[in-house]
C-alpha cells in the first residue's frame, strides 16, 4: 500500500517529505504506538498498477486530446450562438457616359466601368469600420446589452466595463465589408448575438454608407461651385474696376474716345498737307506765269503756304508734342484700359461658363447606392464561426504535434 502511494507521489512530482504532518502507515517500521497516524495513515487507497499510474503523467497525445475535446464542448456547446446578416450593393452614377453602352439593367444603373464601384467599395470598407461611424453606431444599439456577455461562454460579447479601443476593435469584428473585383459589387456582412441586433447593424451601416455618399458628393459639389461663384464675383470685380478707369481717364481727357479724337486730328493734318501741295502747286503755276515775285497774285498763295505750314506744325505738335495733348502717351494709356476691359469681359464670359458648367457636372456627377439584395432578419444561426473556429484549432493541434515531434525527434538523436 505505501508503495503504491509513493508510487503515485513519484509520479505527480511530490515528496512524501514535503506532506506537512504526513505519519507512517500501521505497521511501518518505526511506527510509535502513540503517534499520530497521521494522513498516510487516514488515506485508503487502492493499489495502482505501473500502466494505470502512466496515465497520470500527462503528454502530448493527452493534451492534444484535452485541448481538442475542449474545443468540441465550446464550439459545439458552450459558444453562443451568431446570427449573420448580408447586403449586396453597388454605387452608381445616374447617367452614364455616351462613350459607355448601357448594360441590361438601363441607363439608370449604367455607370462608367465597375471601376468605379469597386474604388467607392474600398473607401467604404474603411469608413464603415471608422471611429465616429462606430460611435454613431453603438449609441443606437446600446452594445452594453445587445453585445454584452453572458452565460458561460468567455469569449462572445464585449467585455464590461470596456474602453474606447476594445470597443473599435469589437466593432470591426462585427462588420465586413469586401468589394468584389470581378463586378464591383460591395458585400457588406454584419455579426451579432441576436437575428435582431445583426439586422440594425446592417440596416444602420448601410444609411451611413448612403448618407456618407451623399454628403461627400453634396461637399465637392458645394465646394466646386462655390469656387467657381468666387471666380466669377472675381472676374465682375476686376470687369467694374477696369471699366471705373477707363471712364476716369476718359473723364479727364475730356473725350469719350481718345482714340477716334487722334485718327481725326491726323485725318485733318492729312487734309491739310493735301491743301498745302495743292497751293505749293499753284504758286509754281503763279510764279511762272507772273515774272515779278512780289506780284499780289503770287503773294497771296505764298502766305497762304506759309500759314497752312504752321498750321500743320500746330497740329502736329498736338498728336506727339510733349504738352498735354500728347497723343502718343494718351493712346497707349487708352488702349490699355481698353485691353483690360477686353479681357476683363472675357474673364467674365469664362466665369460664368465655368459657374454653368460646374452645377450641371456636380448634379450629373452624384451617385447614389444601389441595393441589390436587402438585408432579412435571420431565422437560424450561423454556422460559420464553429466549424471554422474547429477547423482552426485542429490545423494548430497538427502544427504544434509536428512540430513537437520534429523537436523531439533531434532531442533525441543528439
Amino acid at each position: 500500500m505505501t508503495a503504491s502511494f509513493s508510487a503515485v507521489l513519484r509520479a505527480i512530482g511530490v515528496a512524501e517529505d514535503e506532506l506537512p504532518n504526513v505519519g507512517q502507515l500501521p505497521g511501518d517500521p518505526g511506527s510509535g504506538a502513540g503517534r499520530n497516524p497521521g494522513l498516510l495513515g487516514r488515506l485508503q487507497l487502492p493499489s495502482l498498477s505501473r500502466e494505470q499510474l502512466r496515465w497520470l503523467k500527462p503528454g502530448p497525445k493527452r493534451i492534444s486530446a484535452i485541448v481538442l475535446l475542449g474545443g468540441i464542448l465550446y464550439f459545439g456547446i458552450i459558444g453562443r450562438n451568431r446570427y449573420q446578416v448580408t447586403s449586396d450593393f453597388i454605387v452608381r452614377l445616374p447617367q452614364a457616359p455616351n462613350s459607355v453602352t448601357p448594360s441590361l439593367l438601363g441607363t439608370v444603373l449604367a455607370g462608367p466601368t465597375m471601376l468605379g464601384s469597386l474604388e467607392d467599395g474600398r473607401f467604404l470598407a474603411v469608413y464603415l469600420t471608422s471611429p465616429e461611424v462606430m460611435k454613431r453606431v453603438f449609441v443606437k444599439l446600446e452594445p452594453e446589452v445587445s453585445y454584452a456577455r453572458a452565460g458561460f461562454d468567455p469569449f462572445a460579447g464585449m467585455p464590461t466595463p470596456a474602453n474606447f479601443d476594445q470597443k473599435l476593435a469589437f466593432f470591426r469584428r462585427q462588420v465586413t465589408v469586401v468589394p468584389q473585383d470581378l463586378t464591383g459589387v460591395i458585400q457588406m456582412t454584419t455579426t451579432g448575438l441576436k437575428a435582431d441586433t445583426a439586422y440594425k447593424l446592417n440596416r444602420l451601416l448601410l444609411d451611413e454608407a448612403e448618407n456618407f455618399l451623399n454628403t461627400s458628393n453634396q461637399n465637392i459639389s458645394r465646394n466646386q461651385q462655390r469656387f467657381a461663384e468666387q471666380e466669377l464675383d472675381v472676374a465682375r470685380q476686376r470687369l467694374a474696376k477696369a471699366q471705373l478707369d477707363l471712364a476716369s481717364f476718359n473723364d479727364a481727357q475730356g473725350d469719350v474716345n481718345p482714340e477716334a479724337r487722334a485718327a481725326a486730328t491726323s485725318s485733318y493734318i492729312t487734309a491739310l498737307e493735301t491743301r498745302l501741295v495743292d497751293l505749293q502747286v499753284e504758286e509754281g503755276r503763279l510764279r511762272r506765269q507772273f515774272l515779278d515775285p512780289s506780284s499780289p497774285e503770287v503773294i497771296y498763295v505764298t502766305d497762304q503756304i506759309i500759314e497752312l505750314k504752321n498750321q500743320i506744325e500746330e497740329e502736329r505738335s498736338k498728336l506727339v508734342g510733349p504738352d498735354a495733348m500728347n497723343f502718343n502717351q494718351l493712346l497707349n494709356q487708352s488702349r490699355n484700359l481698353t485691353t483690360e476691359v477686353a479681357f476683363a469681359e472675357a474673364s467674365v464670359k469664362a466665369a460664368q461658363l465655368a459657374a454653368d458648367n460646374s452645377r450641371l457636372e456636380s448634379q450629373r456627377q452624384l451617385k447614389f447606392l444601389v441595393l441589390l439584395s436587402n438585408p432579412e432578419v435571420p431565422a437560424m444561426q450561423s454556422l460559420d464561426w464553429r466549424w471554422k473556429g474547429f477547423l482552426s484549432m485542429v490545423g494548430l493541434i497538427l502544427v504544434g504535434w509536428g512540430m513537437a515531434s520534429f523537436v523531439l525527434g533531434i532531442t533525441r538523436r543528439q
